[in-house]
């Protein structure tokens, strides 16, 4: 049998016989799928009978419903007998195309009779019309059981003598644009939530008076747990204007152009009816911008940094001073990017079409956020000192150094390479060895400015060849122009220094002394030809004997430490 054959006797078998008569299928108007079916189905088999005894209600109504563009469904009689056009078909789909057409209503719709039933039973005995918004009424289609959502309304259709004869139905799916709107919300509180659960804090202020519209935790935290959404800056946080915070926010307001505070000293109240208490913040005042670039609102943003500040305060001939300055430069470049996408990724979100527009502005948000939580979080714990030596691993104080210099690395162009060769645990105070990490790679990355370079920071099992003493070499070293014998022979000497502006002469020296304390090495070699140049340092701190060491590891000082110089190489 040939597929044509097949095809026309399934249309036969769903009542598609041809039957009716050519005078009948005439008074069937239009044109589409549905009017070439509907003229080609045998009425006569249906308790509505053949079109040429239609009452004039029935025609006139199934004509104006083939004829709309608009979802349209027709109900007739008592057996509820159905008809629909175009714009409704690909709602049911095949799983009841075209067989809904011609067939009760009843048979038709067994899955949702009892939420439709009592609907056009209203309509047909009591001429209630009904109009239902994005109601859920879930159908059988795609082979399965489907949560479908409507728009729809009922209404009678009544024949020249007032007698209810059908209910027509004016529908329209609205499920993608339901699901849109709760997946948008979904996404919204998960944001929202993200939000909350950074660590640094956070604000959104509106107009041109600083109305608060959200903050999170940790704000709420800085200001004493205040109630402040809704009202604006100077009437929730008086103190501010007087210090000339105020001021700060109307500049961004007006000029557009953020503002990054580094230490900034404000003086809070942290509870009702408490003193001013002097706190110091880092923060970034961010315009929060509109499609059209006009600014709408400010975005806050920022760590409290009293602790470290007051640290600085008590060490100020430490090299704390220097590098809680640059810390804070670090913070203010690596949040300022994502905050600014973020701020226009939000907005993106909130006026998207579509769905798939709405939620890869919201993933990318996400991950903008997550960006500047992880920066936060990480600088928040990069200082925070153990009281006791406790055990690390070499990868973990190393990702947590590189990540608060992952900016300054990009802007400019210095290529990392780093290789971890061990995994054994050694004893330290680990906020002490971050503090010389981050000091020898601030400096290999001062030795390769402005002409960029490479900077190599790798990690190995090792032995100190003098003592026998097995441990674990930290490796960081740098292709700038290299060091003078003049300057090595006085690299760890207190306040020497070879930066014309904000160096303290102190930083070296400082590494030397929380080194020695752990019982540890620090050993530098440097180089200065005109084809191969560069530093090296090298950072040995014991552990204990394990499985680990042994003939293969090797000296603190050995000559792979310097291999990397020449390009032309690989470090082993």
């Amino acid at each position: 049998m040939t597929a044509g054959a097949r095809q026309k006797d399934d249309i036969i078998s769903l009542g598609y016989s041809g039957a009716s008569s050519g005078a009948g299928r005439n008074k069937i108007l239009g044109s589409g799928e549905m009017a070439d079916l509907t003229r080609a189905f045998d009425w006569s088999r249906t308790p509505v009978g053949p079109v040429e005894e239609w009452p004039e209600a029935l025609l006139i109504t199934v004509n104006m419903l083939l004829a709309s563009r608009h979802p349209m469904f027709l109900w007739w009689g008592d057996e509820l007998i159905q008809f629909y056009n175009d714009a409704y078909r690909p709602s049911i789909r095949e799983d009841k195309h075209p067989s809904g057409l011609g067939q009760a209503g009843r048979d038709c719709w067994p899955e949702i009779w009892h939420i439709i039933g009592p609907q056009i039973d209203a309509v047909m005995t009591r001429r209630e019309s009904t109009w239902h918004e994005n109601q859920l009424v879930p159908i059988y289609r795609n082979g399965k059981l489907e949560d479908v959502y409507w728009t729809y309304g009922y209404s009678p259709v009544c024949s020249s003598t007032g007698e209810i004869c059908g209910t027509l139905v004016v529908c329209t799916e609205t499920t993608d644009s339901v699901l849109a709107k709760r997946q948008s919300q979904q996404d919204r509180e998960r944001l929202a939530d993200l939000f909350q659960q950074a660590p640094a804090f956070f604000a959104v202020l509106s107009g041109s008076e600083h109305r608060f519209e959200m903050v999170n935790r940790p704000y709420q935290e800085l200001i004493g747990q205040r109630a402040v959404v809704g009202k604006t800056v100077q009437e929730a946080v008086p103190e501010a204007e007087a210090q000339g915070f105020i001021a700060l926010l109307d500049g961004v307001y007006r000029t557009g152009e953020a503002f990054v505070g580094r230490g900034t000293p404000i003086k809070l109240a942290r509870g009702v009816s408490q003193a001013l208490e002097m706190r110091y913040l880092d923060f970034v005042y961010q315009p929060r911008r509109e499609a059209d670039g006009s600014t709408s609102g400010v975005i806050v943003l920022g760590v409290d940094v009293t602790e470290s500040k007051r640290a600085e305060q008590v060490l100020l001939v430490s090299e704390k001073l220097n590098a809680v300055g640059r810390l804070a430069s670090s913070i203010a470049h690596e949040i300022n990017n994502p905050l600014e996408a973020l701020t226009n990724l939000i907005y993106l979100s909130q006026h998207a079409e579509a769905l798939e527009d709405a939620q890869r502005y919201l993933a990318r948000a996400e991950d903008e956020l997550r960006r500047v939580s992880a920066i936060t979080s990480q600088t928040l714990r990069f200082y925070r000192q153990s009281t006791r030596p406790k055990p690390v691993m070499a990868a973990e104080l190393i990702d947590s150094t590189l990540s608060l210099y992952q900016g300054r690395l990009a802007n400019l162009q210095v290529k990392v390479e780093r290789r971890d060769r061990t995994t054994r645990l050694f004893t330290c105070l680990d906020g002490e060895i971050r503090q010389v990490l981050s000091n020898l790679v601030s400096n290999a990355i001062d030795a390769v400015n402005p002409a960029g370079g490479r900077l190599l920071i790798r990690s190995r099992d090792a032995v100190e060849w003098k003592t026998g003493r097995q441990g674990v070499v930290l490796t960081v070293a740098d292709t700038g122009l290299g060091m003078s014998e003049s300057t090595l022979s006085r690299i760890f000497e207190p306040f020497f220094t070879t930066k014309e502006v904000g160096g303290t002469g102190l930083g070296l020296w400082i590494s030397k002394e929380i080194v020695d304390r752990h019982e540890g090495t620090l050993r530098v070699r440097s180089r200065r030809t005109s084809c191969n140049s560069g530093t090296v340092f090298a950072l040995f701190l014991p552990c204990e004997p394990d499985r680990h060491a042994g003939k293969d590891a090797q000296r603190p000082d050995s000559a792979a430490d310097v291999i990397y110089l020449d390009t032309s190489t690989e470090a082993t």
